[in-house]
Formats: C-alpha cells, sequence, structure tokens
C-alpha cells in the first residue's frame, strides 16, 4: 500500500504546523506508519480545534480521499490508540511493527516538548496495555508473512535452525528478506547462488554467509539442510536429477526444499526422492492464512482487555479531581507542621516545659487545620449550601458514626 503521506503530498506537514500554531492545543503527537497519519492532542477547547482540524484536512484532502479520515473525542480516541497500539486495527492483525511506531512517534514528540500530562498518561497506558494484549493472547503469535512462515515450516519439518546449513537459491528481494529472517535463526552456514554472481556475492556478505556458482548447485545442495529457492526463472533451476544426486551422498539426512518462485523453480517430482520434503508458496500461504484466522479469533480477547483497561482510567479519572484536593491538604498541612514544630524547636531550646510546648504544639496545629473548614462550613450554611453541611458532615463526623 502506497503511504498516506505520498498520496497526498504536505497531509503530515499541514496537520503539524496546524497543531504547533493552535491556541488551544497544549500538547500533540503525530504518528506515521506506511497506510496512517494520525495525530492525538490534548486541547483547552475539544471544539475549537476540532472546527479548524476540518478544516485544515479539508484543503489537504483531495475529494475522493475524504471518506478515509475521521476524529474521534474522549473515550472514542483513547480506545482507538489501544486498539492500534495491539494490532487489532493493522491490515496485519496483531502486527508487532505499529507497537515500535508508536513508541518512537511518542518519544519524538517528547523530545520536541509536545507532551505534558495528559498525552503522557495516555501514551503510557496505551503501551502498557499493547503489552498486556500481546503476553495475555495469541494475537500477535504464529507467521503470517512469507518470510516468518518459512521460518515456521522450516523449524516443524527439520527442528531448530541453529547449528543448520542453509542454501538460498536467488538473490533478489524476496530471496533477501526470507534469507535475512532464516540467517537470523542462528544457522552453522549461510550458501547463496545466483545467476548473477556478483549479486549473490553481495547477499552473501550481507548474511555473513558464502556465494557460490549456480555450476555448483548439487555440491550445495548436498551440504544443506534447508535451501531455499526465489528465482524469477521461468524453468526449473532445481531438477529431480539434482535433488537425487545431492541426496546419494547423505540419504539419511532429511532435506527440506522451500520454492516460492513464481512460477515454481524446483521440479514438481523433486519432493518424491526419499528424505525430500517440497513446500512451495501455497505451503506458505497456507499456514499465513491459517494464523490470520487463529489471529483473529484473539481479537475478543484482546478487546476484553481493553475494555478493562478503559475502566480504570475512568475510575482515575473521577478520583482525579479528589487526588488533587488530598495532594494540597497534604501539602498544607505539612506547611503547618514544619512551622509549629520550628516554633517548639525553638521554645524548647529556650527552657520551655517539654509538656506546655507539645501541649501547644498540638493546639496550634488542630487549630490551623481546622480554621479554613469551620469558616467555609458556617459560610455556607449561611448561604443555604446544605449539600456542603451534608458533605463535611459524612467527611468530619464524629468517631463511631457514619
Amino acid at each position: 500500500m502506497e503511504c498516506l503521506t505520498e498520496i497526498i503530498p504536505g497531509l503530515e506537514e499541514a496537520v503539524t504546523k496546524d497543531l504547533e500554531n493552535d491556541p488551544d492545543v497544549s500538547e500533540y503527537v503525530v504518528i506515521r506508519t506506511c497506510n496512517r497519519l494520525e495525530a492525538y492532542a490534548a486541547a483547552d477547547d475539544n471544539h475549537a480545534v476540532r472546527l479548524r482540524m476540518e478544516e485544515t484536512v479539508r484543503k489537504a484532502i483531495p475529494y475522493e480521499h475524504r471518506d478515509f479520515w475521521y476524529i474521534l473525542q474522549d473515550d472514542e480516541c483513547i480506545k482507538h490508540l489501544f486498539t492500534v497500539v495491539c494490532g487489532i486495527d493493522s491490515l496485519i492483525v496483531g502486527e508487532d511493527q505499529i507497537q515500535h511506531q508508536v513508541k518512537d512517534s511518542f518519544a519524538k514528540a517528547q523530545k520536541e516538548g509536545h507532551v505534558g500530562r495528559v498525552l503522557y498518561s495516555l501514551f503510557n497506558n496505551a503501551i502498557v496495555v499493547g503489552k498486556k494484549v500481546r503476553t495475555e493472547t495469541e494475537l500477535n503469535k504464529g507467521a503470517v508473512s512469507v518470510g516468518y512462515a518459512s521460518i515456521e515450516l522450516a523449524e516443524k519439518k527439520i527442528g531448530s535452525l541453529e547449528g543448520k546449513n542453509i542454501a538460498i537459491i536467488g538473490a533478489g528481494d524476496m530471496a533477501g528478506l526470507i534469507a535475512k529472517n532464516l540467517a537470523g535463526k542462528g544457522p552453522r552456514t549461510v550458501f547463496v547462488s545466483n545467476r548473477t554472481f556478483e549479486r549473490a556475492r553481495e547477499l552473501a556478505k550481507e548474511l555473513g554467509g558464502t556465494a557460490v556458482g549456480m555450476d555448483r548447485l548439487t555440491e550445495m545442495i548436498a551440504g544443506s539442510d534447508l535451501v531455499l529457492v526465489a528465482t524469477s526463472a521461468h524453468h526449473d533451476v532445481v531438477s529431480r536429477e539434482m535433488v537425487e544426486n545431492a541426496m546419494a551422498s547423505r540419504p539419511d539426512r532429511p532435506l527440506l526444499l522451500i520454492d516460492v518462485s513464481v512460477p515454481t523453480n524446483v521440479a514438481k517430482d523433486a519432493g518424491s526422492v526419499p528424505n525430500v520434503t517440497l513446500s512451495t508458496m501455497a505451503s506458505l500461504d497456507a499456514i499465513a492464512a491459517e494464523n490470520v484466522a487463529r489471529r483473529k479469533k484473539e481479537i475478543s480477547a484482546a478487546e476484553k482487555i481493553i475494555q478493562q483497561e478503559m475502566a480504570k482510567i475512568a475510575e482515575d479519572r473521577k478520583t482525579e479531581a479528589a487526588d488533587a484536593v488530598i495532594r494540597g491538604i497534604g501539602m498544607m498541612s505539612e506547611r503547618i507542621r514544619q512551622t509549629e514544630a520550628e516554633k517548639a524547636k525553638h521554645a524548647l531550646s529556650n527552657g520551655a516545659d517539654p509538656d506546655e510546648t507539645v501541649d501547644a504544639l498540638t493546639r496550634a496545629i488542630i487549630k490551623q487545620l481546622s480554621a479554613d473548614i469551620i469558616k467555609n462550613l458556617r459560610k455556607a450554611a449561611l448561604n443555604g449550601e446544605d449539600d456542603v453541611v451534608d458533605a463535611a458532615s459524612k467527611l468530619f463526623s464524629p468517631s463511631g458514626k457514619e
């Protein structure tokens, strides 16, 4: 898929500039991937910011692409970010790459000074949810790309690739992509062969392997546990005879041939040679499709975790105002305590009676702590603010009473 910002040149710049210059936007994070552009903002006036952003986007996006953008607020926005980070909203369900992309975008916004308390909390929560979903569900398990499906298939057929010998026939993009995945599994040796020897040498260098001429294919196959064939030829590059000759020197050692060429480049009857298994792109597609289906079944479990985390955020929001008051009470109480403690220390150093000093200290603290409460409670009663009086009654009821 083409990048959204390539389809619509200047969109990312326009959105970022709008957020940067909007007087009501206090924080923002912009996320760009190959198929999405998302902006998250904390604002003093959501409605005003929304109207201005809609105008910016309307100017930047051609009419035929306007169905692909939307604006979400509050809980819908939070849930969407959680869904994105978990990989539920991805082209490949459960992909891990999006989590790294969100982390990188968040880190970039922090570095540039665009993140405050609101988005710091939101994105940290999102990253935690993403980790939890990947730990507690199977949403990101199983290969869904040809490269990883090749590894999954190979490990099913011949066990761990660590210490095995791998041969790559072909040096194009597909061969390189899959070869890098296979080489990352710790094989003992990686051989690379290609019609153009120089390209074989380049890929072999990237993989830390050895380039082999096409005239030595039989020898290379004979020394390998796994052979990946990914060429663009229109004929069989690996014949049955070649495989038979290779196996003659190691008849009891299994050989896996994976042919991802289109059309296939390994003779169809090569897989009937004893101790040889031949798999094609169809086999890999089947593995990927099976894993995609399995991942989709895990979406409901992932969404349940998201709902649980959303409920926790809602609870935190309810106590947020109270927490601010509690912090204020704590700070005020500490100031009073420190002031009166210093007075008591000074009195004691001047020979004051300890009992009288302690009595004066406690009385002074109690008086200062209760002074504003008593004053405001009387004022509320005079103004007929019964709800304030009732609340105070619940908060400061004598011990033993509800």
